[in-house]
């Protein structure tokens, strides 16, 4: 089947590697009347000399670089200037992508059974160096049968005019930002998961990722998520149960109040709170581990984050943000 009338929005930075298996993926595929627009976000490694590599293997493609500010709202925002085509889909620089999902979504979205549709996400897990397999090929994401869902990450196709009304994606959010614009999308039209492979995420183990989004105050994003969908009670839930690791830290916090009232207003021992406490996060630690859990960062994102998730929901974030430098390279 020819695809047509779509804009490939794909950001990358830093992702020689899985860039070129996403690129090679696209240039393969029989587009017609299409465009593919490169974001770059500033890379350090050969990302954007891949990129270039591409110009004249296919059609409409150009090539955005961008600078300061950057994040993968950001990158997605920018891309968007560029689009003009009926469907737009949103492509991370690691996956590498499958041309009969493509074409199953399309013909769901004109069908009018969707508004925008994403898949089954396949992942391969590697070393550092991307020359050892941590992990083979599983799913990472799976879609037993046609699902209506409430939101995604952050591959997948929407129909422009769809997109126009759920606005830009949320510059402030560097993490979650592909939950909150599908859970906005999913506000006007439905969003689909076919039981179709999407694609196939190559990927790196991150295992410094909780220390640094602490260090950076990431998990306000969670809590601003929360925050943004208070009117729709079951979606709150729902986030959640699906981050329900959260639920451990926020049991022990609830404790300590609940123990510190006690202790003031009956005169109760707050020894047995600390008891209760310690035996919730040596239970939940220790189960981390027989699931050969990181213990350390197991800590960090069961009781670290709770406080600054707590923020995000109290509290509107709003920052200053330095200016984003964008170069069009072709």
């Amino acid at each position: 089947m020819i695809l047509r009338d779509i804009s490939f929005i794909v950001i990358a930075r830093n992702e020689s590697f899985a860039i070129e298996k996403c690129l090679g993926s696209i240039a393969s595929m029989p587009l017609r009347e299409c465009e593919v627009i490169c974001v770059d976000s500033g890379s350090t490694d050969d990302t954007l000399d891949v990129m270039k590599g591409y110009i004249g293997k296919v059609q409409n493609y150009s090539i955005i670089r961008c600078s300061g500010h950057v994040n993968a709202a950001v990158a997605r925002n920018i891309g968007l200037r560029y689009a003009a085509k009926e469907y737009i889909f949103f492509v991370d620089g690691d996956v590498e992508l499958c041309p009969d999902f493509i074409s199953e979504s399309l013909d769901k979205m004109k069908s009018g059974d969707a508004a925008a549709v994403t898949g089954r996400v396949e992942e391969i897990v590697y070393s550092d160096d991307y020359k050892q397999i941590k992990k083979p090929l599983s799913y990472h994401r799976y879609y037993p049968r046609l699902t209506e869902i409430n939101w995604c990450g952050g591959n997948f196709i929407v129909k422009s005019q769809v997109r126009e009304m759920v606005g830009p994606w949320d510059e402030r959010m560097v993490r979650n930002q592909d939950i909150d614009f599908t859970l906005r999308l999913h506000r006007y039209g439905r969003l689909l998961a076919l039981p179709v492979t999407m694609c196939t995420h190559h990927t790196l183990t991150y295992n410094e990722r909780p220390w640094l989004h602490l260090k950076k105050r990431i998990p306000l994003c969670f809590g601003m998520l929360i925050r943004k969908n208070l009117d729709r009670p079951k979606v709150a839930l729902s986030l959640l149960w699906r981050n329900r690791g959260f639920l451990a830290g926020f049991v022990v916090y609830g404790l300590f109040i609940v123990g510190f009232l006690l202790t003031g207003f009956l005169s109760t021992s707050f020894l047995y709170t600390v008891v209760a406490v310690s035996f919730i996060m040596i239970f939940d630690l220790f189960w981390g581990a027989i699931r050969k859990k990181n213990v350390l960062n197991h800590f960090v994102t069961h009781y670290l984050y709770v406080p600054l998730i707590v923020a995000g929901i109290l509290f509107d974030v709003k920052h200053d943000r330095p200016a984003t430098t964008v170069e069009q390279i072709c």
